[in-house]
């Protein structure tokens, strides 16, 4: 196969999060190389090791670290249809967690840190825990604002990006049996709503 005269970062990424999905973590960068039409060369001479391919391609949605639901979040502050607002954000949520829960799951299961943690979430002040902060400021604005009844926002926070997450994973392992099906994804983040 003739390889592209350019090469985008963005081709390599591409390729290996369809590759890492299908294969999880044992997937090769000879694997990825061959999806994304180019040497393995070029793939380490923009990526130092298949860990940085791999966190690449966990953060490839993101811009400066941030899932687009999260960078949007202060935008839905104070909108005339709260309801709708957090349906919408709901379903942002979930499709973002679609992709990074088994991305999640392979980075846990790959050579964690000491204290049994991947890489990316033994910092200080982790992704998830920034992301949980941010919804926690915006509950507490709209509660603030007297367009929520006031709770401990941490609770509701939490408890919102907890179903839609739980409901996500449970979905990963039962959308393909017969035998027990999840509320269809629309329908979870209405009722939740």
């Amino acid at each position: 196969m003739a390889r592209p005269t350019t090469i985008r970062d963005e081709t390599i990424i591409d390729a290996a999060r369809a590759v890492f999905l299908a294969r999880g973590i044992q997937a090769t960068t000879a694997e990825v190389a061959e999806r994304a039409g180019v040497s393995e060369g070029s793939i380490f001479n923009r990526f130092k090791s298949k860990e940085e391919l791999f966190r690449a391609a966990i953060c490839a949605d993101m811009k400066d670290g941030e899932p687009e639901w999260l960078r949007t979040l202060e935008a839905r502050l104070g909108k005339d249809d709260l309801q709708a607002e957090l349906f919408d954000l709901g379903m942002a949520m979930i499709a973002f967690f679609r992709t990074i829960i088994p991305l999640q799951m392979m980075a846990w299961s790959n050579a964690p840190e000491a204290n049994g943690l991947p890489r990316h979430l033994a910092e200080p002040n982790p992704p998830p825990l920034r992301s949980l902060k941010r919804v926690v400021g915006f509950f507490e604005a709209e509660m603030r604002a007297g367009r929520m009844r006031r709770h401990d926002p941490e609770v509701v926070a939490r408890t919102f990006m907890g179903g839609l997450h739980a409901t996500l994973f449970t979905t990963c392992f039962t959308e393909r049996t017969t035998s027990f099906r999840c509320p269809r994804r629309s329908t979870f983040v209405g009722s939740c709503t």
